[in-house]
């Protein structure tokens, strides 16, 4: 009896797992589905750390594509390199009842190793399923070996796309018994639950259902909405180095380890710093002509190979080839400017996050390296060696205002780069415009762009004639625009700033009888979000900056602005607006100001930010009349 029972219960286990591969997508709760276009149905990681140099992962994901929106959530792959190696790959695609309808081996994965890296050991390992008929489901299983050191167990993240959300998942991470580690879950805090079986002490975090819907706007980063783990051991291997990563000073003192006895010069360079130097007459003179030199010799590469993905080239091998990445360059004119008798700092910043985890120092969060020089007010002057095109001294939008980690005397120390304000980072617009009596117009107009705005337009002093004016006449709403000539101005100074000026033609007013309606300011748009109603989340302005403009209409003779002069304004937490119309003379003279705070703003304020981005675009398109007198 006793057996028949056994095999009983063998059976009706067996039918329970069966049952559990069968992914229907009827099954998934409607609330996760709601504007979601997948739906990861479980995503399993589970790590075995050996020792300290050795690792394996084992990876079970499981996806349903709901609609070919989410077509690409169907994708897999898998970066491998010296490091780690791709050991096992299987996967099944299920259709909307549950049912296998193709299997995929390990002949289905492709590899490349084609990157933005000139050099690079990565191995790009990836499947492109075949389309089917939605809903369906896509499962893959693959596993990664660690053999030669690592830096952590893993960054786990279920959520991988926007517009998808999490059914269930579950992370476990095992490692010999009384191996220290560390771990911190987001966006909430979240402690695992720990068994030792003798040998061993495993860590487990569990997932619940959550709509992860993250292509919102003035959103936070996916890290921060999304459920994850970042997990790493206290003390780690890496190839031939090795550290401990308890607080941010000792990241410092691993990468400081790392470039050490990397910056020697080469004679050749010793001399032409001397020569460089020798007329300046200040550290600031000598700064530049480094820089400069920085500039003329040498390209930025970037390097991924083995360990080179963290310690940099020599300085004397940077000073051969002429090229090198962020770090090498760094270390480089690092070298260049100790020979001249400057110290500067080797700094590692983020250009994805803004604030570094304060309690949990980790490798995840930083993925550049930039050149900061004390000075002698405590600031720090930010040398970015990777474009030495860019001025001295010019902080690229990427990282500023961004907590950095600073390697001073051989330890890290944070610090915080310094970021724009509306009083550096604003573009201004004069136009003179000389309008016709059949509506149309001659447009003269100079746009000049400071501090991250000048960032965001400065490729286009590498752009041809054609493309320039292309750009230029996406610039302005107005009608059949023609752009005849286009001239760019860089100023590298201090504070620099790019003035492109523009002549054009096109439709500039609307006739009505004997009035002519015209756009109060047409070289502006301004974005008006959108957020969901049940969304949850602050808003966020990440940059402060200020719009202001002058249009100068010269109008036909005989056409007056009847109103007479108008002025309109508004203040608000999340920035204000001024309108100002007056005519002068045969000139009507419009002058718009739009400024934008940074800040972080309770979601309950929703509708009040949204209604003064709509107030400020109805100012920027208001209809002004003028008549024939």
């Amino acid at each position: 009896m006793k057996r028949f029972f056994s095999i009983i219960l063998f059976f009706a286990a067996s039918a329970i797992a069966v049952a559990q591969e069968v992914w229907r997508a009827s099954d998934i709760a409607d609330s996760l589905k709601r504007e979601a276009y997948s739906v990861v149905r479980d995503y399993k990681a589970v790590v075995t750390a050996s020792s300290q140099k050795s690792m394996i992962v084992h990876y079970h994901r499981v996806v349903t594509i709901l609609n070919k929106k989410g077509e690409d959530h169907a994708l897999w792959n898998c970066t491998t390199d010296d490091f780690s190696q791709l050991t096992s790959f299987s996967g099944k695609i299920y259709d909307e009842q549950g049912k296998v309808r193709q299997k995929l081996k390990r002949s289905d994965v492709h590899t490349s190793q084609y990157s933005e890296h000139l050099a690079t050991d990565n191995q790009k390992n990836y499947v492109e399923p075949p389309v089917m008929d939605y809903p369906y489901t896509i499962e893959y299983d693959w596993e990664v070996k660690s053999s030669n050191g690592y830096v952590e167990y893993d960054f786990f993240s279920p959520v991988w796309y926007d517009r998808q959300a999490l059914e269930k998942a579950s992370f476990k991470v095992t490692v010999p018994t009384g191996t220290k580690i560390r771990y911190m879950s987001l966006p909430h805090e979240q402690n695992p639950q720990k068994l030792e079986d003798g040998k061993n002490d495993v860590y487990v975090w569990n997932m619940s259902p959550m709509r992860c819907l993250i292509d919102e706007e003035y959103d936070d980063h996916s890290m921060y909405i999304c459920p994850s783990v970042i997990a790493m051991p206290y003390e780690f291997v890496f190839g031939e180095s090795s550290g401990i990563l308890d607080t941010w000073e000792n990241k410092g003192k691993w990468f400081h380890q790392l470039a050490e006895g990397r910056g020697n010069l080469l004679p050749a360079d010793k001399q032409k710093v001397k020569e460089l130097t020798a007329g300046c007459t200040s550290d600031k003179e000598k700064i530049a002509a480094l820089y400069k030199y920085l500039g003329d010799k040498t390209r930025y590469v970037s390097i991924q190979l083995g360990i080179g993905g963290w310690q940099p080239m020599s300085a004397e091998e940077v000073g051969k080839t002429g090229f090198g990445d962020c770090k090498a360059l760094t270390n480089y004119m690092q070298a260049l400017l100790k020979e001249a008798g400057i110290e500067s700092c080797q700094t590692i910043i983020s250009t994805r996050y803004s604030e570094l985890l304060k309690d949990f120092p980790n490798m995840h969060q930083t993925n550049h390296v930039i050149l900061t020089i004390p000075q002698a007010d405590g600031s720090n002057m930010v040398v970015e060696c990777t474009n030495p095109q860019l001025p001295l001294g010019f902080i690229s939008g990427d990282y500023a205002g961004h907590q950095a980690l600073q390697v001073v005397n051989g330890v890290g120390k944070l610090i915080r780069i310094p970021e724009y304000t509306p009083d550096n980072n604003y573009e201004k617009i004069v136009a003179d415009v000389q309008l016709q009596a059949d509506g149309k117009s001659v447009v003269k107009f100079s746009d000049d762009h400071y501090g991250d705005r000048y960032d965001a337009v400065r490729s286009i002093v590498y752009q041809g004639d054609k493309e320039r004016k292309e750009r230029v006449c996406r610039w302005i709403s107005l009608q059949d625009p023609v752009v005849e000539s286009v001239k760019v101005n860089e100023t590298k100074t201090d504070i620099p700033h790019l003035d492109v000026q523009s002549e054009l033609k096109g439709t500039y007013a609307k006739i009505n009888g004997n009035k002519m309606f015209i756009v109060c300011n047409p070289f502006r748009n301004v974005h008006i979000p959108r957020f969901r109603k049940d969304r949850t989340r602050p808003i966020i302005t990440e940059n402060a900056y200020r719009l202001e403009d002058e249009i100068r209409i010269t109008l036909p003779d005989g056409y007056v602005y009847p109103a007479g002069q108008n002025a309109d304004t508004t203040k608000t937490d999340f920035g204000s607006y001024t309108l100002d119309i007056r005519q002068d003379g045969q000139k009507l003279i419009i002058k718009t100001s739009f400024t934008i705070n940074k800040g972080r703003f309770d979601i309950s304020r929703k509708d009040d930010f949204a209604n003064f981005r709509e107030k400020t675009s109805k100012m920027l398109r208001r209809l002004i009349i003028i008549e024939k007198k």
